[in-house]
């Protein structure tokens, strides 16, 4: 009996659908690429002019950072990440960073998470960002803002707060949304002495409350305690204590509506020295006014605490980083037509109440990525 034409269509086509699979999951050498990790490229440049300061850093055109990211489930135990980063390099001060053309290269993060762990614990093992806080552990292109706040710049770095270890996470048994980080790390991080052989650690506590349909609070402490990069091979200590209050609104009338997020974080170092009273702070807000337009706008201070009437005792002798107390008040609007691009026009005023000095810059600067790269955080 002979086969109706639409009947021999559906069956030629069917019977081409697994070739057709494997070539599309398939390279030309006949390998699977089901098996190659997801891969993204982000890069960061910035157009900048400085009233107050001439030098050839604060204005002009400049590549403020490159990052290669690969993500991929290794198997059923494990999932990797990995994320190298280069970045100028004033930004950076490590022994182990390869500098090229007035850059640096280093890993950023690397590291493997566990699957499925019993009663629910969560382990991280390799170089990863330190959960101090709420701007610390962000990537550059993951920035409000052009630059770091001057609060988290001046105790914690510039850039990503990452080092080398272990981290376990536990879900708190509450009626909200609460865990718990603690972590061990080598101490290879902007705060602590690379060249000390003891350890740091330390850990983060969130807790997370939806308060209505459209919005949701977080409030959270973090703690870190290392080995002392002010006073190299003196096996001093510092202790960061750092609060922060994060609230979101997004309307869920429709999508891309109107949304605003208000952070304020604080942060208080404690130097084992005495030395001072330092301390910093800094609050920002960021509006969606329209589909694709956000307006924000942040103020901060970094304080040494010292008594700046009087030189601090063995000052020639240490590098005592922070001296002053900086202020900071910054506007910016934000067109991100996707979550792969965005263009940022930004004013920012810094002063020093110390020396009085000040720096009014005006910046331009342009955010893409390429590729799959995992959700930012929240």
């Amino acid at each position: 009996m002979p086969i109706p034409v639409r009947t021999m269509i559906f069956l030629i086509i069917m019977s081409g659908l697994p070739a057709l699979a494997i070539a599309q999951s398939s390279t030309l050498t006949g390998a699977s690429r089901s098996m190659n990790p997801a891969i993204s490229v982000n890069g960061l440049i910035r157009g900048q002019a400085s009233r107050d300061n001439p030098t050839a850093d604060l204005n002009g055109f400049k590549l403020d950072g490159m990052e290669v990211q690969f993500t991929s489930v290794v198997d059923p135990f494990w999932k990797a990440n990995f994320n190298i980063g280069m970045h100028p390099a004033h930004s950076h001060d490590g022994e182990d960073d390869a500098h090229a053309e007035g850059m640096v290269v280093h890993v950023e993060e690397g590291y493997i998470d566990g699957q499925s762990l019993p009663g629910g614990l969560g382990l991280r093992i390799g170089k990863f960002a330190l959960p101090f806080g709420k701007h610390a552990p962000l990537h550059m292109h993951q920035f409000p803002f052009a630059d770091a706040p001057v609060a988290i710049a001046s105790f914690l770095g510039d850039h990503i707060l990452s080092d080398t270890g272990a981290m376990g996470t536990v879900t708190v048994p509450v009626p909200w949304y609460a865990d718990i980080r603690l972590y061990g790390v080598s101490g290879e991080a902007k705060p602590f002495d690379v060249h000390n052989k003891n350890l740091a650690g330390g850990g983060r506590l969130t807790n997370l409350w939806d308060v209505s349909e459209d919005a949701t609070v977080e409030l959270s402490g973090s703690y870190l305690h290392g080995p002392d990069a002010r006073h190299p091979g003196e096996s001093m200590k510092v202790d960061m204590y750092g609060a922060d209050l994060t609230w979101k609104w997004v309307s869920s009338a429709r999508t891309l509506g109107p949304a605003l997020h208000l952070t304020v974080e604080a942060l208080l170092p404690d130097y084992e020295e005495g030395e001072g009273d330092p301390w910093g702070w800094y609050a920002l807000a960021q509006y969606r006014f329209h589909r694709n337009w956000w307006a924000g706008g942040g103020v901060g201070q970094a304080d040494a605490g010292l008594d700046h009437h009087e030189e601090a005792p063995g000052h020639e002798d240490h590098d005592h980083g922070l001296e002053g107390d900086l202020r900071e008040y910054k506007v910016n609007i934000t067109f991100a037509p996707s979550e792969f691009s965005a263009l940022r026009a930004e004013m920012v005023y810094y002063q020093d109440k110390v020396t009085m000095e000040d720096d009014l810059r005006f910046i331009v600067q342009a955010n893409f990525t390429i590729g799959s790269h995992p959700a930012h955080l929240y």
